[in-house]
């Protein structure tokens, strides 16, 4: 238990913030004077010391509030520099902000506490009561339901459904009298409005449900159940019947609800709804809720309820919009207890919280079975993305109307909804729905919601005469239209040129008059020509315009790095062309990332899709772009490639005169390009050659007539191997004087690297090859790890020391034996399926066939 706190100086007793501290009975002394024993030396009373110094240190007032946790989950707090006890303490709690991992709040709350209090701070309660109970902080597991068999019903059944109304001007629809007649024949309806209603209104609803009232109370549908359940009808009332619904007027009826009961009645489970949600609008970013494809029910309850429960906010629930509950649950007393303890609440997402997302996961913790008439769990907030439309040509049988009114995860081309809907369920009453709609939505809200970043808007915004701020970019790249055939070309954010898989891409559509090309410079100028080009810098008005109305968009590496404003992924597609074909583990797969993994994570789940070489590259590129799934990598090849097949005289002009400038550069020598990948600690990581070594590497390039050619990794800015090097027969081959390594690819006799890539592409070339893997363990074991064991994969030699690679260097332009050839071309086969100049042909394609 926490300790008593020591008398206050009497300076500070009146202090605005210590002494609302001093109330709020969650600071710690003992905890705080043992984690700190500089202020137990300086003799300060502890709470005046983390009251005027220790909080802006980040130091934990109490062994269950972790302050670095509570600023990272709160970044709103953050911003302020408010003391985040003192927030806790005055806000935070009744938000329901947790205070560490180990302290579930609305857990502990509602599990010892009366929920419908808020007089005591859970987080005081437990450490001056609680902990010396015994009480339990948060939930304990496993939480997975392995042999949870379920109730199973009867025939006949009877049910009783608790009905949450509510209209902004106190009217009982035409839609609500439709869906409560369909949902007549199956249950007993109670129906509550959340406000003021004539008892002509109400009257609206004779012989259709047995009980109807209205009253403002403020605390939504949940409000509306509880008064129900506690007042209205009764519990004993309801315990006559074998399944209560609660169901509110969210939704417009598509068809009727025979299918749904006929369904779930003849499952064993102990409470059901329609469809289950992963993610809610405060979590969508949050890497693990943006998986790409619906997840099996089965899966989500023997294998990832345990995962539900270690996240910073519990976010699983069942739809309370319509939702079944059998004889177990009906019977269970903390049940009962949440579901009268419904109070007004300071915003919707406590609503969320406490009770449709609380009720979820009690009932969870206590093994009720649970099941969805949606066999799958589908990605985000399915009712509020185009993922409805698919519940719907699967029997879902209503529509969120907030889908429509508000929008809120930016889905565009909404527009089509009736299209959409009428093309599955051609009986449903759309006209019935637009006049609901029209009567409560302002039309301007109604027209942006449905043609939110679509060509429908008009277009008439000039490009602005200053950059916007990224708040004021969101913004303005919501309202914009979005053009199918406007391709945005942004260049490498590294190199700051105009090449690789972007360039390729650009070259398949150059003369496509269809296709608006907007190439989206950074601070070196590129000098294109072709059909319908435009060229402008990235970082101003001229890029942020086009960009925002620019529908797909190639980038290489992450949308952040690329892009450099808050580009919507909902209403652009962004296809990452990445930058080569990895050996080594990258994004979310990289050993020296695995704290980065939720950034990582989100910066992955903007893409559209990432393309792939061959059918075992795919895998690795899922694993490495997680949580995009095997269906999001289209293995089309690297379109770069292209010009390393292609015949010389139809590259572009650009590439074939640097391939010339080149061989110029060369003086007729053999050419050995030298590629060493990137390290953390770039110079200090590199290889340092002794003077000995260097005499060995210029002999050998002396003796073969042959120039080393020294292209630095784009992201290392220590140029450490063309200083080391510089005294040797060498060539610089910077990408600002060689932009396109395939040009270095044609034109070299051998290429010497490590674990770089460019190996892999350089296979084609069907040309000799060294890795030189002074520090393989290290790399493949520490820093980044491998998705391939190198020597299983590398077409050559693999060094792990000069001397090794000085005796790689005799054999390495002499010609290949029958068996070393033979491995060559079997390894080549493991990167690439496609052996053709028609890489970027297939990626348009791709691109071209996406649903718009």
């Amino acid at each position: 238990m926490a300790s008593e706190l020591p008398p206050l100086p009497a300076e500070y007793q009146n202090h605005p913030v210590i002494s609302v501290l001093a109330r709020s009975a969650t600071f710690d002394a003992d905890y705080y004077l043992e984690q700190y024993p500089d202020v137990a030396q300086s003799g300060m009373h502890p709470l005046v010391h983390y009251a005027l110094y220790g909080f802006s240190e980040q130091r934990n007032p109490s062994e269950y509030f972790d302050s670095n946790y509570y600023l990272q989950n709160n970044p709103d707090v953050d911003k302020t520099g408010i003391n985040p006890l003192l927030h806790f303490c005055e806000v935070g709690w009744k938000e329901l902000r947790k205070p560490c991992a180990d302290f579930d709040l609305w857990w502990y709350w509602s599990t010892y506490m009366d929920p419908a209090s808020d007089k005591i701070n859970p987080l005081a309660h437990y450490l001056h009561y609680g902990k010396g109970e015994g009480y339990e902080p948060r939930p304990k597991g496993p939480f997975a339901l392995l042999d949870s068999a379920g109730h199973a019903h009867t025939a006949p059944i009877k049910r009783i459904c608790l009905f949450a109304g509510y209209d902004p001007d106190g009217v009982i629809d035409d839609y609500v009298v439709a869906y409560l007649k369909a949902l007549s024949r199956h249950a007993d309806i109670y129906y509550m409005a959340d406000c003021v209603m004539t008892p002509a209104e109400l009257s609206k609803l004779k012989g259709i449900a047995k009980g109807a009232w209205a009253g403002r109370h403020g605390a939504y549908d949940f409000g509306s159940y509880s008064i129900l359940a506690k007042r209205l009808v009764g519990w004993d009332v309801i315990d006559q019947y074998d399944e209560l619904l609660l169901a509110n007027d969210s939704c417009y009826l598509l068809s009727d609800f025979d299918a749904v009961f006929k369904r779930m009645d003849s499952r064993r489970c102990d409470w059901w709804g329609l469809q289950a949600t992963k993610g809610i609008n405060k979590t969508r970013d949050v890497g693990r809720n943006r998986f790409r494809q619906p997840i099996p029910l089965e899966t989500v309850r023997t294998s990832m309820l345990d995962g539900f429960e270690s996240a910073d906010l519990y976010d699983f629930l069942i739809g309370s919009y319509f939702v079944a509950y059998r004889k177990p649950v009906m019977n269970d007393a903390g049940f009962r207890k949440q579901l009268n303890a419904v109070t007004v609440q300071p915003n919707k997402q406590n609503i969320v919280q406490k009770y449709e997302i609380g009720l979820t996961r009690y009932l969870i913790n206590r093994k009720y079975l649970f099941d969805t008439f949606m066999p799958d769990l589908y990605p985000f907030h399915p009712v509020y993305s185009n993922w409805h439309f698919r519940m719907i040509e699967d029997g879902f049988p209503l529509f969120k109307r907030y889908f429509l009114t508000s929008n809120h995860y930016k889905v565009p081309h909404l527009y089509r909804w009736k299209e959409k809907i009428q093309r599955v369920i051609p009986g449903a009453d759309i006209a019935m729905m637009e006049r609901n709609l029209q009567r409560i939505t302002a039309p301007d809200v109604l027209e942006q919601n449905l043609y939110l970043g679509t060509s429908e808007l008009k277009d008439d915004e000039g490009i602005p005469s200053a950059l916007l701020s990224p708040a004021q970019f969101m913004e303005a790249d919501l309202r914009t239209p979005k053009y199918e055939d406007w391709w945005a070309f942004p260049v490498c954010a590294y190199s700051n040129v105009f090449s690789g898989n972007e360039r390729a891409v650009f070259e398949e559509v150059r003369t496509d008059k269809n296709i608006r090309k907007i190439i989206l410079t950074r601070g070196q100028p590129v000098a294109l020509e072709g059909e319908n080009v435009i060229v402008v810098p990235l970082e101003s008005p001229e890029g942020q315009y086009y960009l925002m109305r620019a529908k797909t968009v190639f980038i290489k590496h992450t949308p952040t790095r690329n892009l450099v404003y808050p580009l919507s992924s909902e209403l652009h597609d962004l296809i990452n062309l990445w930058h080569g074909i990895p050996l080594k583990r990258i994004g979310y797969a990289s050993l020296d990332q695995q704290t980065r993994s939720s950034a990582i994570a989100h910066e992955h789940s903007q893409c559209k899709a990432v393309i792939s070489s061959s059918s075992i590259d795919t895998l690795a590129m899922a694993a490495a772009f997680y949580p995009l799934t095997y269906n999001d990598i289209w293995p089309t090849g690297l379109p770069r490639n292209d010009f390393i097949l292609r015949a010389f005289e139809k590259l572009p002009q650009d590439l074939q005169q640097e391939s010339e400038r080149l061989q110029i550069a060369l003086q007729g020598k053999k050419l050995v390009v030298f590629m060493p990948t990137f390290r953390n600690g770039q110079g200090k990581a590199c290889y340092h050659f002794s003077a000995s070594e260097l005499q060995v590497l210029a002999k050998f390039l002396i003796e073969n007539n042959a120039v080393l050619g020294v292209r630095e990794h784009m992201a290392d800015r220590s140029g450490s191997y063309t200083a080391q090097l510089s005294e040797l027969p060498m060539i610089s081959l910077a990408a600002t004087e060689y932009p396109n390594p395939e040009m270095l690819y044609r034109a070299a006799s051998l290429l010497i690297t490590d674990y770089s890539s460019c190996f892999i592409d350089f296979m084609l070339t069907d040309k000799p090859m060294i890795s030189f893997a002074y520090d393989l363990d290290h790399y493949a074991e520490v820093e980044r790890g491998l998705f391939y064991e190198l020597e299983h994969v590398f077409p050559g030699p693999v060094c792990r020391d000069f001397t090794a690679l000085e005796q790689a260097l005799e054999n390495s332009l002499a010609p290949p034996d029958a068996l070393a050839t033979a491995s060559y071309q079997w390894k080549k086969r493991t990167f690439f399926d496609h052996y053709d100049d028609c890489n970027a042909a297939r990626l348009v394609q791709r691109v071209k066939q996406l649903e718009y």
